[in-house]
């Protein structure tokens, strides 16, 4: 049975709707129940005050611990509003110039592989190029011969291709970020730098390689690890103290993550010679939250989701954006943020993407969701 725990009463309730509030918690429970999701929150925010939190979900299974409003989620692709804050952060210090070429900045000169030879045009890329998805890269998109023709199977992600890179590397263990950088400085890339990106192509240029250079860049840039720096390094005002790295190695999580539900497995991503196979949202998937930490492997709460994208951008760099939002999807993983032009932010996560009906169960939501906000 999927429970709710409240937030209670809230001065900042009274500004708003009530029966609107009380609308958004059942629609959000109905979702839940008819799509499968066995743990989620949701938080809303108007002009920077927590208005409404929830957390759902059934008994937890055997080694974690029961839902409420502070359990730990993977935000998946909601990661990334985190590395825009801060790439912007230093850029507003002067400590960043968003037309710097990538991979000089990151000292990087020479592919991993002796096999390989760089694109012609792979030290183009900028700064601005990966916060647009323009730089070359695109997850959805198959690579092109030197006729222009696209090869077909070619289609991949390399920060959920670990073990492919730990292969061709010659590695005993998963790559690290830079190890992932190097290798692909000698693939080629899908289109010249900056002749597409992800509003010009309807939202298909898309690239979680290019996010995991800039979190590389921000710790280049400012000598710390990437969360230290997202911890620490956006303001007095960003309270980021609840942000973290997810770990899949059970003895490295955190007791108050919560579990990931996924039908999928695969091949071990923790050693590239095993046949060993695990759950996608546990090792099988082909990633390691902690080397796709600025992409898509931080976790928190949707409290701390939603009260960020009061003064950052959900969506690009700058601070609040209304009518900006992001999603984010991978094993185990569903999660929005959102802001509004009343004022409104909001935020869930949730531990599945897989729900009963499909895809098209979540959509249905988010779009109902939004209507009930524009209500407050």
């Amino acid at each position: 049975m999927l429970r709710a725990q409240s937030t209670g009463n809230n001065p900042a309730q009274t500004t708003v709707s009530e029966a609107t509030l009380a609308e958004i918690h059942k629609l959000t429970g109905n979702f839940l129940v008819d799509a499968g999701v066995s743990a989620a929150q949701l938080a809303v925010t108007r002009n920077g005050v927590l208005i409404f939190s929830e957390a759902y979900a059934t008994k937890p299974p055997r080694g974690f611990s029961p839902v409420n409003k502070q359990t730990l989620f993977r935000l998946a692709s909601c990661s990334k509003l985190f590395a825009c804050a801060a790439i912007d952060a230093l850029h507003r210090r002067e400590k960043l110039d968003l037309d710097a070429k990538v991979f000089p900045l990151l000292k990087i000169q020479a592919p991993a592989s002796r096999r390989d030879k760089p694109d012609p045009h792979i030290n183009d890329i900028t700064v601005r190029h990966l916060v647009e998805h323009a730089g070359g890269w695109n997850d959805h998109e198959s690579v092109r011969a030197a006729d222009g023709a696209h090869i077909p199977g070619t289609e991949w992600d390399p920060v959920f291709s670990l073990r492919q890179i730990a292969i061709g590397l010659g590695l005993s263990s998963p790559p690290s970020k830079l190890d992932i950088a190097r290798y692909m400085y000698g693939k080629p890339l899908q289109f010249i730098p900056g002749t597409q990106n992800f509003n010009t192509t309807y939202q298909k240029s898309y690239s979680n390689f290019g996010y995991l250079l800039l979190g590389l860049i921000v710790e280049s840039v400012s000598g710390q690890s990437f969360i230290d720096f997202v911890r620490t390094g956006l303001g007095a005002e960003s309270d980021t103290s609840n942000v973290y790295v997810s770990r899949l190695l059970e003895k490295a999580r955190d007791p108050r993550e919560v579990w990931y539900i996924d039908p999928g497995s695969g091949p071990t991503v923790f050693d590239p010679r095993s046949s060993e196979k695990l759950m996608s949202a546990y090792g099988g998937g082909g990633f390691l939250p902690e080397m796709m930490d600025s992409a898509g492997g931080l976790m928190t709460n949707a409290e701390t989701l939603a009260l960020f994208i009061s003064r950052h951008a959900a969506w690009g760099l700058g601070g609040r954006n209304p009518r900006s939002a992001r999603t984010g999807g991978m094993p185990g993983t569903a999660s929005l943020a959102c802001s509004r032009r009343n004022g409104i932010d909001c935020a869930y996560v949730l531990n599945t993407r897989n729900f009963n009906g499909g895809p098209s169960q979540q959509d249905k939501y988010i779009s109902s969701l939004e209507s009930l906000l524009d209500q407050l």
